[in-house]
């Protein structure tokens, strides 16, 4: 794992960028930091040490013939197989690290090598014969990849260090800006600022010496395209998940595990041990947060798997927090998970260097409310009109202390109702719906918002596609193209990478993937309940004490914390907040008022991240 950058020569300055870029880079990749110039680019890249730990592998990394260099950001699993055909093939290898059989596969297949690859990858290939640079990043966009749009081509794994080297403007996209109030993530391929765009997941970036650029699509979208006719057998995913689990159980260093208590890192830890390993196991819990704590349920489990066990308390001031976020993530990022996923890897990475999650169950196999909504909207839209108007009035903080499963019904319902009679496709747009006009959206200064928004990144990215077969497969393609990328991934590699951590996600492999999308809707979810192939396995596999009741999520008691030991704190803090996006005043008059925590939340992490960006502008050496 590590951190990569690049940027196109101009002579004098070249230095001084390289230096910014490695500064910035020196969290993603603790262990080495390396520069070379090669066909025309400054190539830097930052290395956090997994596989072959010696001082053999440098980058960027090259061939036998020295016209092709690699800078490499992520993990290739069972790369020995690809190594031994490339061999048969007469490539020579020079070190045992997995990142080598992407040098040699690009000699061999060109960009068809991506396809081959099993693992999370963001890369930069120069082939110095064509005179041709290649970007490319994994199918799912498990590693960060960004570039530029203005005058000079460059490129990172970090969008705030292309701002700070003076590679990008830094200019707010404004646009960006109205989608991240709409989702609470920036979609790709915005980051925030006008001239960085995302590498898209699944592509590859062509550039050649004259400028011109070709994006080619490697591997086709996730979920596009009908399923199998017949239930797929539970034990081909059962047999994917222990492969997935094992393979990524291999490394150089010592691999760790973080434990929620939910189904899929409960499960992942039982196929750990179901494959000879006894992984440290992490878990952050909320003591006094009533239901939020699933501590207690996650070191149950731990003792029943008879797997070391390590539980620190999330304790953080509102300046703390809001610092904390807003120095790891290099974009806009709302979702609140961001703060215990930084306490949980700074607590692994104090014992390991690798640690895997559960990110992904739920949306490979339909586990959220809202992949089951469209099933309930006909039920609603019979219930009489003087219910649906009360159901639609009605607020639950999801804040409170205990979200008992009455409050969560009658939360979902009112969603629902308010959805309105609109169809399968407005109605979730509706149900994922962020930031409200009674809400956050007050205090965002000269910032488009409303349904358009939504509906705007809906239409770019395909939401509607017959081909699919199903609403819930359109739904999956589009979530995967936009919340797990944008919001889940983003999460889980800024804060990992904030503390030198490698987050492994198995069930994001790509043997997993090509089951769940063969899965018929029918075999993934029901009227009462989703994800039934994972909750089957856990069943099956777990202890009593590891088996989880309903689903949680990495919530935290933002209600609790704005209208008890943030207030304060957060009151002043936004008074004294010069933010030109968000209106510091209109924040204060929601949290006196004690409403909208998870829109205090997103406006507090916007103006923080507005701030930081600001700092990276002006101490940038303006090289455009």
């Amino acid at each position: 794992m590590c951190g990569i950058a690049g940027f196109e020569l101009r002579g004098e300055g070249d230095e001084l960028l390289a230096r910014s870029l490695l500064d910035s880079l020196e969290n993603r990749g603790p262990d080495g930091r390396f520069f070379q110039q090669r066909g025309g680019y400054g190539l830097v890249q930052t290395r956090l040490a997994v596989i072959d730990l010696s001082d053999r592998v440098e980058y960027p990394m090259t061939n036998e013939t020295e016209d092709l260099w690699l800078l490499f950001n992520g993990e290739i699993y069972g790369y020995g197989d690809l190594r031994r055909d490339l061999e048969g093939a007469g490539h020579r290898f020079s070190t045992d690290c997995d990142a080598e059989v992407i040098v040699h596969g690009y000699e061999e297949w060109g960009v068809a090598l991506f396809a081959r690859l099993n693992g999370m990858f963001a890369v930069a290939l120069v082939d110095e014969r064509r005179g041709e640079i290649t970007l490319a990043r994994d199918a799912t966009g498990i590693k960060p990849l960004v570039r530029t749009t203005g005058p000079r081509f460059a490129f990172g794994s970090d969008a705030l260090a292309l701002v700070t080297a003076g590679l990008s403007a830094g200019e707010i996209d404004r646009q960006a800006i109205a989608e991240y109030a709409a989702f609470h993530y920036v979609p790709s391929p915005g980051t925030g600022i006008a001239d960085l765009v995302e590498v898209e997941p699944g592509t590859a970036v062509v550039r050649r010496r004259d400028g011109s650029e070709e994006v080619r699509r490697w591997r086709p979208r996730r979920f596009d395209g009908p399923p199998a006719a017949e239930n797929v057998d539970p034990e081909e995913l059962n047999q994917a998940l222990l492969d997935s689990v094992s393979r990524q159980l291999v490394a150089d260093v010592e691999v760790g595990i973080f434990l929620s208590g939910g189904v899929d890192s409960s499960l992942l830890a039982a196929l750990a041990v179901e494959a000879g390993a006894r992984p440290r196991a992490f878990t952050i819990s909320f003591h006094g947060h009533g239901d939020y704590d699933e501590s207690t349920r996650a070191a149950r489990l731990a003792r029943s798997l008879e797997i070391p066990h390590h539980v620190e308390a999330m304790n953080a001031t509102f300046t703390e927090a809001i610092e904390g976020v807003s120095q790891a993530y290099d974009q806009p990022f709302a979702d609140s998970s961001a703060l215990p996923t930084l306490f949980l890897s700074r607590l692994a990475r104090s014992q390991v260097t690798v640690a895997m999650s559960g990110t992904g169950g739920d949306d490979l196999f339909a586990g959220y409310y809202r992949h089951r909504a469209h099933k309930l909207r006909s039920a609603v839209s019979h219930l009489p009109d003087r219910l649906l108007d009360r159901l639609a009035r009605l607020t639950v903080d999801q804040g409170a202390e205990r979200r008992n499963l009455l409050k969560l019904a009658n939360s979902y319902l009112a969603r629902i109702a308010r959805a309105g009679g609109t169809d399968d496709h407005e109605q979730y747009l509706a149900l994922v719906a962020q930031m409200s006009s009674n809400g956050g959206l007050g205090a965002l200064q000269d910032v488009p918002g409303g349904d358009q928004v939504r509906s705007g990144v809906a239409e770019r990215l395909g939401l509607v596609n017959p081909s699919s077969g199903s609403v819930l497969r359109e739904l999956q393609r589009f979530e995967l193209q936009t919340y797990l990328p944008g919001d889940l991934l983003t999460k889980e590699d800024r804060a990992s990478m904030a503390c030198g951590l490698e987050a492994r996600v198995p069930l994001l492999d790509e043997a997993v993937v090509a089951v769940a999308e063969r899965m018929p809707d029918r075999q993934k979810l029901s009227w009462l309940g989703g994800k039934l192939p994972l909750r089957k396995l856990a069943r099956e596999k777990l202890p009593a004490a590891g088996r989880s009741g309903r689903k949680r999520g990495f919530a935290v008691p933002l209600h609790g914390l704005f209208t008890g030991p943030w207030r304060d704190e957060a009151r002043s803090w936004f008074m004294e907040s010069d933010s030109t996006l968000v209106d510091g005043a209109v924040a204060v008059e929601f949290l006196d008022l004690g409403s909208h925590a998870s829109d205090l939340w997103a406006l507090a992490t916007l103006a923080a991240w507005e701030a930081r960006l600001s700092e990276c502008r002006n101490s940038s050496p303006a090289s455009l």
